[in-house]
């Protein structure tokens, strides 16, 4: 059994480095009845990889496969007694093992909702547990060609592995479907900025409710980008959100410009004003933000701008960023940095009083895509 030291270490240099993944792998494990592919094409969130336990059967971990052996330095190997290996093909040395968390039936294409849809362009689980929508599948941004640089929402849109707009009653029954797999304790719920003023509020406010009146007990987590009418943030309570993430994604000012060209027009003042409004509302611990490494930030102006968020009581869900279909040659994310990083943000949220595990929905919850719970955890 692997210590929780060894876990965050393992983890924050798969969320770096990722994995090759051989294809004649792929092959040998449907012998052996295991589905391993180099995951989803585009989305929200980070593309291209699968989820899985670490040796200790607790960490989790969203790692990106990568088809070129010359992309990394950890290549994964056969599955024994249920775990493959990693070996360092570098140092030639055995890196650790890993369970592939194997993905839910009703990806099956006989599963379809009522109407028709097959579940899968629906909903998705990630990680264990946490069934994940797009409600919204398109994105102002990419129509007027301001889209954010590492954002792959309408490039599964444009492959047809999903909808361009979901409904409550749709994703009912593909919780219905998870929940009897047991792949559906918590949702999260995501979208592409609508041009309306309410930035898509609405349309979250007509699902939250349609979930609720079926699933009371479900905790959701929404996404949304700041607001200039602070009150949507009320009604995505009301309606049921139980945790929130207002996310920046880029903290350096000249980087937000250059990286997020749409976005930037919301400035920094207007988050901040967001995030202390959604603390009122949602709670401790229950606001957060998504924000990447490896874009070329320095590590002591991130780390201050990291610490201004969890001064304010966000949780700064911290992610190295992934190049995706579309999106290529974005940079990888310096281990030992990342290492320093999430240690340091450990601390920070130890010193203001920001427990990340005790977020009830969503991403954070989730964190298969971030090492803050274990960074908190070893702080």
């Amino acid at each position: 059994m692997i210590s929780i030291d060894t876990a965050f270490k393992q983890k924050t240099k798969l969320l770096c480095s990722g994995l090759y993944l051989n294809e004649t792998l792929i092959d040998h494990c449907k012998t052996q009845g295991i589905q391993i592919d180099y995951g989803r094409k585009g989305g929200a969130g980070p593309s291209g990889g699968r989820y899985f336990l670490l040796e200790d059967g607790l960490t989790l971990v969203n790692v990106a496969l990568w088809n070129n052996p010359n992309t990394t330095d950890l290549f994964l190997k056969e599955n024994r007694n249920g775990y493959f290996e990693v070996y360092n093909e570098g140092s030639n040395q055995l890196f650790g093992k890993l369970k592939l968390i194997q993905n839910p039936l009703f990806y099956n294409p006989k599963y379809l909702t009522s109407d028709g849809i097959p579940m899968k362009k629906i909903a998705l689980v990630h990680g264990v547990d946490c069934l994940s929508s797009t409600i919204y599948q398109k994105c102002v941004y990419w129509a007027c060609g301001e889209a954010c640089s590492f954002c792959g929402i309408e490039v599964s849109l444009q492959n047809d592995a999903t909808l361009e707009e979901k409904n409550a009653k749709q994703m009912s029954e593909v919780i219905t479907a998870a929940k009897k797999e047991g792949r559906c304790n918590h949702m999260t719920l995501t979208s592409g900025t609508d041009e309306s003023k309410d930035k898509g509020a609405k349309r979250y406010i007509e699902i939250l409710q349609g979930i609720k009146k079926n699933y009371n007990d479900l905790p959701l987590h929404v996404q949304i980008e700041a607001l200039e009418d602070l009150e949507y943030i009320n009604k995505l309570k009301e309606a049921g959100a139980d945790t929130i993430g207002i996310h920046i994604e880029v903290l350096n000012e000249q980087l937000r410009r250059d990286i997020t060209p749409g976005k930037f027009h919301l400035s920094y003042q207007l988050f901040e004003e967001n995030w202390k409004h959604a603390i009122e509302v949602f709670g401790q611990n229950q606001v957060s933000s998504y924000v990447l490494t490896g874009l070329g930030e320095k590590k002591a102006d991130f780390l201050k701008d990291v610490e201004k968020l969890v001064s304010v009581g966000v949780i700064p869900y911290i992610t190295p960023v992934r190049s995706i279909p579309g999106k290529h040659n974005l940079p990888l994310t310096d281990y030992n940095v990342l290492l320093e990083v999430y240690q340091r943000t450990g601390e920070l949220m130890k010193e203001y009083g920001l427990n990340p595990l005790k977020n009830k929905a969503g991403c954070v919850r989730c964190g298969g895509c971030s090492a803050i719970k274990e960074a908190y955890r070893v702080a």
